[in-house]
């Protein structure tokens, strides 16, 4: 509960920002439009319709978005308030920060200037990380202060994530409770779900570029529905809700929406042990600098001698599917520049360096004699071997004599015309290039299956995704 000091600074707080309201959003306006030059595109029409929403409910309002950027919240508030409702303060949300990327920020005077904006601002910094009693008791203060603002009828500002995506999609299959236990404790709230991104967006970023020109897709909600009793039953609604925002923003872009990428290692290819020994795990180590990093080497070090040979080549195929995946998602990482990516095999994940962007790993059908990876950026849900996502894959022994490239291409075509009913025969696809990255047709036109190919020694494998 919160003590009534607590109180007290939340109604002075609402007292000062409602009094410079005008001031802070002509501050937002003039910093993005004029000196950021950001846009929106159809914002208008937008507008219109979730007021007309807004305006025929009375109560309180929790706005949840997706997160790519550390000015997302005041980019989604110019996008849904237009300045003559700027004085409309019951309605202007409270926001909640991280505590760490924006109150410890510069000097002095420049961290006191942006304390005094948040305040403004109406936000209430979390801290998101930290199981300590300190830690622990201020996420627990700042969510009581937002469940205040909720119980007297304003708006709180939450992002379902908790952080920004780090592979630029919001994925439904893993929902957060705590907004599903905000909407419990205020029943009356509805939630304004909103999917703000730039074209020029291809993954997580500190600022949007300059000049870039938003659409948004966004839907008011409701909070409870009859029969939702616990907080999971409720954010994963929620979750589901901004997905398909996400879905209708994807579906007029010209990003690729699927990124996905596959890659397979033949053990027993003499080529593969050039450079290290299958059985003692040495390998030479300027070789093992270019394609790994400090950290993966450290962590490639701690294995076994007798299994560092695999343990090499499970890098290296987590690094080859990754690429393939960035790579149609716009961002290219150069032919052998290993280390800008970073692998972390336990977690399952890969990093772009340069840019943060996250990409999902699962190995499959591994064994003695072969190694196979898929990975996702974005379109869809990895999955794991026990619960199948929206990636499916095969890999298969090539017959010999077969050219490896035809032999996957072909073998691709049938396992995407077998896997849909509607296609029927592989007579109907066709493989294409598309920026030197391989794209399927039906019916002469590019489909966006983020299909990936993959051949060494006596296997080929293939994967495509189905969201």
């Amino acid at each position: 509960m919160l003590e009534p000091s607590d109180i007290a600074a939340l109604q002075r707080q609402k007292f000062w920002s409602a009094a410079f309201c005008w001031l802070t959003y002509a501050w937002v306006i003039v910093t993005a439009k004029l000196g950021l030059r950001y846009s929106f595109t159809d914002i208008d029409a937008l507008r219109e319709d979730i007021w007309r929403k807004l305006d025929a409910h009375d109560g309180p309002v929790i706005w949840a978005a997706n997160h790519l950027t550390l000015i997302d919240s005041f980019l989604v508030f110019w996008a849904i308030f237009p300045w003559h409702r700027a004085l409309q303060v019951r309605l202007v949300p409270w926001s909640t920060p991280e505590y760490k990327n924006y109150y410890h920020l510069g000097g002095p005077i420049r961290k006191r200037v942006i304390r005094l904006l948040m305040y403004l601002c109406r936000c209430i910094p979390f801290r998101r990380e930290g199981e300590d009693e300190a830690s622990v008791r201020w996420r627990e203060i700042a969510y009581q202060k937002c469940l205040r603002v909720l119980k007297d009828g304003g708006a709180v500002f939450v992002y379902p994530e908790a952080g920004r995506s780090r592979a630029g999609w919001f994925e439904r299959h893993r929902p957060k409770d705590f907004l599903g236990r905000m909407a419990l404790e205020a029943p009356n709230a509805k939630f304004l779900c909103v999917y703000l991104r730039g074209d020029r967006q291809l993954c997580t970023a500190t600022m949007p570029e300059d000049g870039e020109i938003f659409r948004v897709e966004a839907d008011l909600l409701p909070g409870v529905l009859p029969g939702e009793t616990t907080a999971r039953q409720v954010s994963q609604r929620l979750f589901n809700s901004l997905a398909c925002l996400q879905e209708r923003w994807f579906s007029r872009s010209p990003l690729r929406k699927n990124c996905g990428g596959n890659d397979v290692v033949d053990l027993a290819w003499p080529l593969l042990r050039e450079n290290i020994d299958p059985e003692t795990g040495e390998a030479d180590g300027e070789w093992l600098d270019r394609h790994l990093t400090p950290g993966e080497r450290r962590a490639w070090q701690a294995a076994p001698a007798a299994q560092r040979f695999a343990a090499f080549w499970k890098y290296f195929a987590a690094k080859e599917a990754a690429h393939k995946a960035l790579a149609q998602s716009g961002i290219v990482v150069p032919s052998g520049a290993y280390t800008t990516l970073e692998a972390d095999l336990f977690r399952r994940k890969v990093v772009h360096r340069p840019t943060g962007a996250q990409i999902d790993l699962l190995f499959t059908d591994d064994d003695a004699e072969k190694i196979h990876c898929v990975a996702v950026l974005r379109g869809g849900w990895i999955g794991d071997l026990d619960a199948p996502g929206d990636v499916v894959w095969r890999v298969e022994r090539r017959p010999e004599g077969q050219p490896p490239s035809q032999y996957a291409r072909e073998r691709c075509l049938a396992f995407i015309a077998e896997s849909n009913d509607e296609i029927g025969s592989a007579s109907k696809l066709a493989f294409s290039d598309e920026a030197g990255l391989p794209v399927v047709l039906r019916a002469g036109k590019t489909q966006d299956w983020g299909v990936s190919l993959s051949h060494s020694g006596r296997f080929v494998a293939y994967s495509f995704m189905i969201s």
